[in-house]
């Protein structure tokens, strides 16, 4: 990687404090506070990032483990995610978190707002579904497409009303975590937010597609990127994830699939050899740790479908290849 003054010079993760992603509950128990303080300091002084992105439902936690890593020394996104929620109610949610972000900016500097992640799909109201897997699903169906102009400009306009509820609480820079169908218009954002993952489909155009986004004037920053950890997971990008039949009793892979760690390891390098070259400003590998337990039985193995860089294994975690690669990375950086 190179130092150029732009490339790279927010060298980051993102860290799921929990999220609500179905209504039964949030993604993670509770962590205590030295659990939290411990985690971002193995993000800091392990892997080597100087910034964190941390998103959730909570506030109160995001508040918390912002805290913890400010007070390391690390740059803060603060991003809270409001799953299946209409545009009135993840604004009044966003605002709550631009107050607490802002609170946390006067103390300690180095803080900085995401007012959301993909809200065609995770909010409710622009793409037509009742579930954001609903909601999903048609982003792969031709029949949807002519509308996305439709959906497009909906989301223009939640931004837009997005934009002022932050900029009224919070005094730091905006970005906003976009899909890689999602059309964003970011002349009043401080930054280009990209959830730019690279698969199969989009490999030809990927890194052309990236530079046109320097047109904007303004710097990028690729607020997600990853891969799970099998063979084909580089190919199948941020869908590595659906690989586990949820319905099973226990839950379980839905076929045969055999781990592989160096395919992440190599994913997660090649992609930040490109942004470097392409000077983009910070990129935040998707993520430190999942929910999904490491299992020595390949059908229970469910940490094949994480994107986190640690393992979960019993009541602790173990760093994965792509983790010594992202240190070595980030170390040389």
């Amino acid at each position: 990687m190179r130092e150029n003054g732009t490339g790279l010079v927010l060298r980051g993760i993102n860290y799921d404090t929990g999220t609500n992603y179905s209504g039964s509950g949030l993604s993670r128990k509770p962590l205590p506070e030295h659990v939290v303080r411990q985690h971002m300091a193995v993000i800091r002084d392990d892997l080597h990032c100087t910034s964190v992105s941390l998103f959730g439902t909570d506030i109160d936690r995001l508040t918390e483990a912002a805290g913890a890593a400010l007070a390391l020394g690390l740059h803060v996104w603060l991003q809270p995610r409001l799953v299946e929620a209409g545009p009135q109610e993840t604004l009044e949610h966003l605002e709550a978190a631009a107050r607490a972000a802002e609170q946390l900016r006067r103390q300690y500097g180095r803080v900085d707002l995401n007012v959301g992640c993909e809200l065609t799909i995770f909010g409710s109201g622009i793409i037509p579904g009742d579930t954001h897997a609903d909601r999903s699903a048609k982003l792969a169906s031709a029949e949807w497409w002519p509308r996305f102009s439709e959906f497009n400009e909906q989301l223009d306009d939640v931004l837009g009303r997005a934009r002022e509820v932050a900029r009224a609480q919070f005094g730091g820079r905006l970005t906003y975590g976009a899909g890689l169908w999602e059309e964003v218009d970011w002349t009043h954002f401080d930054m280009v937010g990209l959830n730019y993952y690279r698969m199969a489909y989009n490999d030809a155009d990927y890194v052309t597609n990236l530079r046109r986004f320097h047109s904007s004037g303004k710097p990028i920053v690729i607020t997600e990127f990853g891969c799970c950890a099998f063979d084909g997971a580089a190919e199948m990008g941020p869908a590595g994830y659906g690989i586990i039949d949820w319905a099973a009793d226990p839950p379980a892979l839905s076929g045969t699939f055999t781990r592989n760690e160096q395919v992440q390891a190599d994913y997660l390098s090649q992609q930040l050899g490109v942004f470097a070259a392409e000077g983009v400003y910070g990129a935040y590998v998707f993520e430190f740790m999942a929910p999904k337990p490491h299992s020595l039985d390949p059908r229970y193995d469910l940490d094949m479908a994480s994107f986190g860089v640690v393992k979960v294994v019993d009541d602790g975690w173990e760093p994965k290849t792509a983790f010594d690669e992202l240190a070595r990375l980030y170390s040389a950086h």
